[in-house]
């Protein structure tokens, strides 16, 4: 049997989608065992319960674009012969990454060891990582549709990878408002702010509130009945099941949210890179009325208000989701 090979390093944006679609593959009767799991100490945490084999390494990251890797390009050369030498003796079907500064330690590898080579891209403006190594890409798997700053030749539009059970339709029987308040598997202290402001408010005391705080935030302590606090939940589907409006960051995991049809007010990353893509991403879902984007709490107030006077509240968007599509890629080549 070949060996499916998958890069994904850092948060729980790039590391989540190789853990769902491997689930994915899973339940059409890939063994785990079949597979191969390359990362960083962060993204190494995420596998901590599962059984699948993990390569750690700690690969060159940079906040510097591309000056900032030119000049530790020794390091990045050691990172792909170190790689290599532990993947030489496999016989690959395919090297799939989820992007960021792992992508082109992918690509070179992928040609070395003369395999196929897929991307998946959660954004609707790629980063550098991806865009610097579609050119080796058998495809660009994209959340969005006509995603920017990548080849349009290399492209495969499947929708995003969800980190939720795509079969389940969603009926949420709560009679009670409750918002949820995410800033991604680390965290955002402009979201924690803004859901802690919110469960003060006495305006709001009989609104739900279900706070994630993140991975790298503590979580907040509120004494309120109305208030609850992780720093981290496994099964989003329950979390998703419990709310009817979401106030997150605008990554590629906001159109989880979107996907289930669930209104949100979204509050886009404004710093570095990061802060492009968001504000594209936000800028689309909204377009296509899935959701407003707020800069202050008292935005959040006033779309808040439109929602209970029901006008927020009839947002639809029907979008697909990606895991099923790029699974089926991917069992066709280890077959």
């Amino acid at each position: 049997m070949s060996k499916a090979v998958f890069f994904c390093v850092g948060t729980g944006g790039h590391v989540l989608p190789v853990l769902n679609i491997v689930k994915t593959i899973s339940k059409k009767g890939v063994n785990e065992s079949d597979m191969l799991v390359v990362t960083d100490k962060r993204g190494e945490q995420y596998f901590s319960d599962s059984s699948l084999e993990v390569i750690t390494y700690p690969f060159v990251s940079s906040t510097k674009g591309i000056l900032g890797y030119f000049f530790k390009i020794f390091k990045i050369v050691i990172s792909v012969f170190v790689i290599f030498k532990k993947l030489r003796k496999l016989n690959i079907s395919f090297i799939f990454t989820t992007g960021a500064y792992i992508a082109p330690v992918a690509a070179v590898l992928s040609m070395m060891l003369r395999t196929k080579f897929y991307i998946q891209e959660q954004n609707i403006f790629a980063g550098l990582g991806n865009k610097v190594s579609a050119f080796r890409a058998n495809s660009v798997f994209t959340s969005f549709p006509n995603t920017e700053n990548i080849s349009q030749k290399k492209i495969d539009f499947s929708g995003p990878v969800l980190n939720l059970d795509v079969e389940k339709i969603k009926e949420n029987s709560n009679s009670n408002i409750t918002i949820g308040f995410q800033g991604g598997s680390q965290g955002s202290k402009e979201i924690n702010d803004l859901a802690i402001e919110f469960a003060k408010d006495p305006i709001y005391e009989n609104i739900k509130i279900i706070h994630i705080v993140g991975k790298s935030h503590n979580s907040s302590i509120i004494n309120r009945k109305n208030y609850v606090s992780y720093d981290f939940i496994e099964n989003m589907d329950n979390y998703y099941d419990s709310i009817n409006i979401q106030v997150s960051r605008a990554g590629g995991g906001s159109l989880e949210a979107a996907f289930l049809n669930i209104p949100q007010l979204l509050v886009p990353y404004k710093h570095g890179t990061t802060s492009q893509h968001q504000l594209l991403n936000a800028q689309f879902l909204e377009k296509k009325g899935a959701a407003k984007i707020i800069t202050s709490y008292e935005e959040l107030k006033v779309m808040l208000n439109s929602y209970l006077d029901d006008e927020l509240s009839k947002l639809e968007f029907n979008i697909k989701a990606g895991n099923d599509h790029i699974g089926k890629v991917l069992i066709d080549e280890i077959n």
